[in-house]
């Protein structure tokens, strides 16, 4: 009687050496976000809900200034304000989004064709990330240079400020029961059903033309490498670190340009618009200006929670605490720049238009 073969070998150690460092990276870099900054600040947001929050862009004065100062220095310190909010989160997001490309680029992400699955399976990853729709543009860019799916990307964006379920409890805690329900039956909806609708109709002709690394002659542009079995740890090591790096930077460039933009756009309108006159009555022209300049408006995550919190315990309309809590935080101008610059026009100009739409009827109804 013949021996049996066995048709399965363990592969050599060296083969694991990039998975490994790859994976020991990611835990790392949750790690260290998750326990050392985010959850703590989100913590610390959710005791404080329902207090005085000094603006609409950020929960903290680096720089305070008083309300009768001149217009350019509220301007500059509103900006300086935001952009010292926005510094953990954005750089979390930024270094996130550069090891997916990374890793996108030795293992393509296989995750099918239903468009439906797979934003789903975006917003399932997105749950604990505890990023704000902001600072989760680089993170979804990662994915989407890295040849990734876009209904992955936005699945993600618009699923980690909302759906963390220390927001979830600020928002059911601090909101009407009406208006959490309403608000994360909306989010859903997107998630589970616009996204991946408005994308497959988009693609119905060809595949969107969506821009990666390649199109700029990097070496992303190449098939991804095979497992090397025969490089040592220190030559995975440097290999990675050296792609690490480079994706940084390609980050690190348009994020940089995007956030002073942001800061100081945000802060202009915050200075400029008479708010305690737009929010005095609820008429269609006011509550069509209002969820204009919520959805362009770049807020730290669960800022929209205690700011919609803060509007009602000061007697604000109950539309405008609606549309704040469902439209603020969860698009923005960041979002829209990314998706017309690297996935399609189209796309960027329908959900702004979308959120500005939702933000109006939710407004005219409550």
């Amino acid at each position: 009687m013949n021996a049996i073969s066995v048709p399965f070998l363990p592969r050599p150690v060296q083969c694991y050496y990039r998975p490994t460092i790859l994976v020991a990276a990611t835990i790392t870099l949750l790690c260290t976000f998750w326990f050392a900054s985010r959850y703590p600040q989100l913590l610390n947001k959710a005791r404080h809900v329902g207090q005085h929050v000094p603006s609409m862009t950020y929960s903290h004065e680096l720089l305070a200034v008083s309300a009768d100062a001149p217009a350019w220095k509220r301007i500059i310190f509103g900006a300086v304000n935001w952009l010292d909010g926005m510094k953990i989160g954005m750089t979390f997001g930024v270094l996130f989004g550069a090891l997916l490309h990374t890793a996108l680029r030795y293992y393509p992400l296989k995750i099918g064709k239903n468009l439906y699955l797979n934003s789903l399976k975006g917003a399932l990853v997105g749950v604990p990330a505890g990023v704000c729709a902001n600072c989760s543009v680089p993170a979804a860019c990662g994915v989407t240079r890295g040849h990734g799916r876009v209904e992955v990307a936005l699945g993600f964006l618009f699923s980690s400020p909302n759906f963390n379920p220390v927001v979830m409890a600020m928002t059911f805690a601090a909101l009407p029961l009406a208006m959490s329900v309403t608000k994360y039956a909306v989010l859903l909806a997107v998630i589970i059903f616009v996204v991946p609708a408005l994308i497959g109709w988009l693609e119905r002709d060809r595949p969107m033309n969506v821009f990666t690394v390649g199109d700029e002659g990097h070496a992303c542009s190449l098939p991804p490498p095979a497992p090397d079995c025969s490089e040592s740890f220190a030559t995975a090591l440097k290999g990675l670190a050296g792609d690490f790096a480079g994706h940084v930077w390609m980050l690190v460039k348009p994020t940089i340009t995007l956030m002073l933009l942001a800061s100081l756009a945000s802060s202009v309108l915050l200075t400029l618009v008479p708010w305690t006159w737009l929010l005095a009555e609820v008429t269609p022209a006011r509550v069509a200006l209002v969820s204009l300049i919520s959805v362009f408006m770049p807020v730290p995550i669960a800022l929209d929670v205690m700011f919609a919190a803060q509007l009602q315990s000061q007697g604000v309309a109950p539309g405008y605490v609606m549309l704040f809590a469902l439209t603020l935080g969860t698009y923005s101008i960041i979002p829209s720049i990314y998706l017309w610059r690297e996935v399609s026009r189209p796309l960027a100009v329908i959900l702004f238009a979308f959120f500005l739409l939702v933000g109006c009827i939710s407004a005219l109804l409550f």
